[in-house]
């Protein structure tokens, strides 16, 4: 019996000192998750909590902070929390992923990280945001911060499915296949304005989508876009990954990763920080393969990657 106990509470033990993701790059405010505020050229284990390792469902990479959303709707969130966009009620920096306290009885379906914004949408449609609302990115109507998550009166009778932030800017896609876009206005981002409006602090639609169904949104910087169901892509074929199918891919503000079939990941673009996580600061030009280790909890195959700005995170799936 007491054999049968220790070997529980060994495996247990290893259990927990599992490596379910990794993160690499800009560092200095926490955003890598590892405990630390340093930048980091190679991959380091990213602290995952253990009622979340392995059901992590999907993460949102912002200025320097990043979000968690776990299968079961569960919020996460670390990195730079310096105008509340972690939604702990706070302004500090937190270098480990922490549980979003505000949504234990929300079931959050949907999230993404903005420059310094985060948002929220639940499984019944509200919109939750927090964080910098200087440029009205928040949809409350002012240009307030704000450290903990509140509901966007604006959607409170519609029903919010996805949701994109941009640098200082925010879209929103409803169930009845309209888009509103609010905060900067001022290069475009959230549609057609008047000349000399630089923002929008409430909700405004986004014309243009009647003859079309929107499958998912997206913005980055201070661009946007839209991709209807019916879309088809022109295809470009990137060049080293001979011999391996590319099946995900993910886009910070200057760098680019992959994950091929048989769990590769590759990274190119800006290095700066470190965020391909090649050891070293350089620009890449074309893919280069980031060496994570062997020690996977799943198949090589099981691998999604993350981008934010200058800071890359890759986990392991169930």
């Amino acid at each position: 019996m007491e054999k049968a106990a220790a070997a529980a509470a060994e495996e247990e033990e290893e259990e927990e000192e599992a490596v379910w993701a990794w993160s690499w790059g800009a560092g200095t405010d926490g955003q890598l998750g590892n405990g630390g505020f340093q930048d980091h050229h190679l991959p380091q284990p990213l602290l995952l909590p253990p009622r979340c390792r392995g059901r992590v469902s999907f993460v949102a990479g912002g200025g320097a902070h990043a979000i968690a959303l776990t299968s079961n709707g569960e919020v996460f969130t670390w990195g730079r929390g310096t105008h509340g966009q972690l939604g702990h009620g706070d302004v500090e920096n937190i270098p480990h992923p922490k549980l979003v306290k505000f949504f234990e009885n929300y079931m959050i379906t949907c999230v993404s990280a903005g420059w310094n914004h985060s948002g929220f949408a639940t499984d019944s449609g509200q919109l939750f945001m927090c964080g910098d609302g200087s440029f009205g990115q928040l949809g409350a109507g002012d240009n307030h911060p704000r450290n903990l998550p509140f509901e966007v009166a604006y959607f409170t009778t519609k029903h919010v499915v996805r949701l994109a932030l941009g640098m200082r800017h925010s879209l929103v896609l409803l169930k009845d296949n309209s888009v509103y876009g609010f905060g900067s206005a001022r290069r475009g981002q959230i549609g057609r304005c008047a000349r000399n409006q630089k923002f929008y602090d409430v909700p405004r639609i986004i014309d243009g989508f009647s003859d079309c169904k929107i499958g998912n949104i997206y913005a980055n910087g201070d661009h946007s876009a839209a991709l209807d169901e019916s879309s088809s892509s022109t295809l470009v074929k990137v060049p080293c990954v001979d011999g391996e199918q590319v099946v995900h891919i993910a886009a910070g503000t200057e760098h680019s990763a992959s994950v091929t079939d048989k769990g590769t990941v590759f990274t190119w673009g800006w290095g700066e920080h470190g965020q391909l996580g090649l050891g070293d600061t350089c620009d890449q030009v074309t893919p280069q393969r980031v060496n994570i280790g062997d020690k996977r909890p799943y198949s090589s195959a099981s691998v999604n990657v993350y981008c934010g700005s200058g800071f890359t995170i890759a986990k392991w799936r169930n």
